[in-house]
């Protein structure tokens, strides 16, 4: 390039050393005088100096505004580089011409990133406003005019992405309460009556603002409609088992014992409710007849308890003849009464009729036993009979502990004796194998003085005797011993 400058240089100075002589040829043809030809030298040099001094003024101004727009770049590359969070610029040029030239472009770069990055966040701050309104939530920030960081950007933009998850999430547990909820109020016969209920079940699902605080009121609602649904279903219950218990007391005939159970929960209870009330009437007609069948339902109940007369004596109303609602309702109680007390101890009244029933059964066998015609019997019955009478004294005992470790335990949570038939129930097996035992000892008693009566007396003829005169000795001598008194005995009397 220095070479090429040298050369255009030289060229420049050998065209004007050429165009000077030139000017000398036309002055001597012309014969233009020697102070004239200074004058028009003077001229030409003035001309060519002007021109040269316009050429380096401009030049120098050109210098002048290239350096002014270095600095404005720079200027301009600080600012940006400020915006947009970078590092300063650091350029890489030697020459004004091409700093400018390298700086105008980082600029140029550096504005089109900051527009880029604006318009960017512009779009997902109006995404996350629209995401906030729905969700109630306060909107991610960024002043407005601030061309925000690349973490801003990535901060933002997960943000975003969490508000949407969130919102899906939300929307999704909001359809999934509204169904319920709506399912809950048809089957409750509930309409929407408040603001929230209608916003809830009637409006589109995008109109309905998203919030925490409305989706924990959505199942907050979702919560009392189903305890409503809830009571509902136990008020229709207890109408049921009311007016079965009703149906049972009142002997209604299967045939007309249609219960509603079609529409609403509401609905249902409300022809339940009317049922219960018409059987009430009937019973109130009929409530001698009630009280009668209750008292069986009782003393059945009290049977398969083991009740005394004396237990059974003393519910107050057993004997009561003036049949009134209250006796009616005594009666009802104490057969609940009754019922549930049997049935939470339905396995020990069961064992002790186990007992009852093998004891009854162990009776009957000791009584075939003991019968003199049993070996009429054929068909291998007493071996029958012998092998269970051997297996009943066997499993007696061993339910009878199994009984008595159950009853302890049983009246240490009661508080209370165990009674059958108004007798501990140890006590009671005790008395009966006590008296068991006596009743065999008086019947082998019984059987001895049978024997001893019916012994035939010894046959011998008239004044004679048939014992030999040793044992008559013996017998007498016997006697004697027995009485201590020395009389013989009849049978020694005038021995042949």
């Amino acid at each position: 390039m220095a070479a090429q400058s040298e050369v255009l240089a030289s060229s420049i100075s050998h065209r004007l050393n050429s165009t000077m002589a030139k000017l000398q040829d036309v002055w001597d043809v012309v014969g233009i005088q020697e102070n004239k030809r200074l004058e028009r030298m003077e001229s030409v040099k003035m001309h060519i100096e002007r021109l040269l001094d316009q050429m380096i003024h401009e030049e120098e101004l050109m210098k002048e505004q290239l350096e002014e727009e270095i600095k404005k770049w720079q200027r301009e590359l600080q600012t940006l580089c400020s915006e947009l969070h970078l590092d300063p610029y650091k350029a890489e040029s030697s020459t004004p011409l091409q700093l400018e030239k390298e700086l105008r472009q980082e600029v140029e770069a550096l504005i089109q990133e900051r527009n880029g990055r604006m318009e960017e966040c512009a779009m997902l701050l109006k995404e996350d406003q629209a995401l906030c309104t729905d969700l109630c939530k306060t909107p991610y920030y960024i002043p407005t005019g601030k061309v925000p960081s690349l973490q801003e950007l990535e901060e933002l933009k997960n943000h975003l992405l969490n508000a949407a998850k969130e919102k899906e999430c939300r929307l999704a547990t909001f359809l999934g309460l509204r169904h319920m909820i709506t399912k809950l109020m048809a089957d409750i016969d509930h309409v929407p009556d408040t603001t929230f209920e209608k916003d809830a079940v009637l409006e589109q699902e995008d109109l309905f603002f998203l919030s925490d605080g409305n989706i924990k009121s959505l199942e907050m609602l979702h919560h009392q409609l189903e305890m409503k649904k809830q009571e509902l279903m136990a008020t229709q219950e207890t109408l049921k088992k009311e007016i079965g218990s009703l149906w049972s007391t009142l002997q209604i005939p299967l045939e007309q014992q249609n219960m509603c159970t079609t529409g609403s929960l509401h609905q249902v209870n409300t022809v339940l409710q009317q049922e219960l009330e018409q059987l009430q009437q009937m019973k109130t007609k009929k409530i001698s007849q009630i009280v009668t069948g209750i008292r069986q339902q009782l003393h059945t109940y009290w049977d398969k308890c083991f009740y005394s007369q004396k237990q059974k004596e003393e519910f107050p109303f057993l004997l009561d003849e003036n049949f009134t609602e209250e006796v009616l309702k005594m009666h009802d109680e104490e057969l609940v009464k009754i019922t549930l007390y049997y049935e939470q101890h339905k396995e020990l009244f069961d064992d002790v009729e186990k007992w009852e029933c093998w004891w009854k059964l162990f009776l009957e066998l000791e009584k075939k036993a003991s019968d003199p015609n049993r070996y009429a019997n054929r068909g291998g019955a007493l071996l029958r009979e012998a092998k269970e009478h051997g297996q009943l004294s066997k499993k007696l005992p061993k339910l009878e502990e199994k009984l008595k470790l159950y009853i302890e335990k049983w009246e240490c949570e009661q508080g209370c004796p165990f009674l059958v038939h108004g007798q501990n129930f140890v006590t009671y097996i005790a008395n009966r194998w006590e008296q068991h035992r006596l009743k065999k000892e008086q019947e082998r008693c019984l059987k001895k003085e049978d024997r001893i009566v019916c012994k035939p007396p010894l046959k011998r003829p008239l004044g004679a005797s048939n014992t030999p005169h040793s044992k008559i000795r013996k017998r007498d001598f016997a006697s004697k011993s027995n009485h201590g008194s020395g009389q013989l005995n009849s049978t020694t009397l005038h021995h042949p």
